[in-house]
């Protein structure tokens, strides 16, 4: 009998979630996952989309631009009413301007900085440092461009929360949702205020080239799930040049308190993301 006891108790350690644990808990939920590598190099492109690191604002804005013309397209063709194809062209106009309205310079004394300051990017970029910013809005999801000395190389991902395929769901959920799709990543925890326990913060996949990837949780604050997609030795970049410039993001940033302690390693605009992770999106 106590032989079954402890089977019975080791197998419910093992199927215990690692979003609430003891500090113990917690780390050896983290040492778990020792086959942790660089998230799926193809995964990651079509995140990326046509995207690259170290492009210019307005090349960005043309890569928008050409999304947005190639989705108007199809649906002008499947539209037989005139009035209405006119509708389209001018929702197309529309919509480039206000990604184009969207981009402004973190120069610390614009309101729009003051804005996102207290925002679900407020970690994200830090006032005085030559960092700009570019929003699109897409379908489930809205995607931050983020700019430095003019240089694309960092892409912040926000999905709908109130979309079916999250609604409802923890960071845990989530976490093992978007492993099946980039591979296994590191868990990282972090200290409740309350008491001596952990709860899951964010995963990371190891740096592979120019690429790394987080997984954030703002489901507390802003009830979203959030995929961070950056240039691991641009951000160690950025974050010595704020120091130079005396300047930090609004909190801690979880993307640059990693980068700064690690060594050195050396598709379209208006994909949907949500249905890539989910396995509906079409195989290129």
């Amino acid at each position: 009998m106590t032989t079954m006891i402890r089977i019975a108790c080791a197998m419910a350690l093992l199927a215990a979630t690692p979003a609430l644990a003891k500090k113990s808990a917690g780390k050896a939920s983290a040492a778990a996952h020792p086959k942790a590598h660089a998230a799926d190099a193809r995964a990651v492109g079509e995140l990326a989309g046509k995207f690259k690191w170290g492009m210019s604002p307005d090349e960005a804005q043309k890569v928008i631009a050409e999304g947005l013309h190639a989705k108007y397209a199809e649906m002008l063709k499947k539209e037989p009413d005139v009035y209405k194809q006119d509708q389209l062209r001018k929702d197309e106009g529309a919509e480039a301007q206000k990604v184009k309205d969207s981009y402004m310079k973190f120069d610390g004394v614009s309101p729009g900085t003051k804005e996102w300051a207290t925002s679900i990017i407020q970690a994200e970029f830090a006032p005085r440092n030559d960092e700009a910013m570019m929003t699109l809005w897409e379908k489930d999801q809205r995607r931050f461009l983020f700019f430095w000395h003019d240089k694309l190389y960092k892409q912040y991902i926000a999905f709908n929360a109130e979309h079916p395929v999250f609604a409802g769901k923890s960071f845990d959920d989530f976490a093992k949702l978007i492993q099946n799709r980039y591979g296994p990543a590191e868990m990282k925890f972090q200290q409740l205020k309350t008491r001596d326990d952990m709860k899951l913060d964010h995963l990371e996949w190891p740096a592979a080239g120019e690429f790394q990837l987080f997984a954030i949780d703002q489901s507390e604050f802003y009830g979203n799930f959030c995929l961070v997609l950056f240039n691991p030795a641009t951000a160690r970049d950025v974050e010595k040049a704020r120091t130079e410039h005396n300047t930090k993001p609004v909190r801690g940033n979880a993307l640059i308190d990693a980068v700064t302690q690690q060594p050195k390693v050396g598709g379209d605009a208006n994909e949907n993301i949500v249905d890539q992770i989910t396995g509906k999106s079409t195989k290129k």
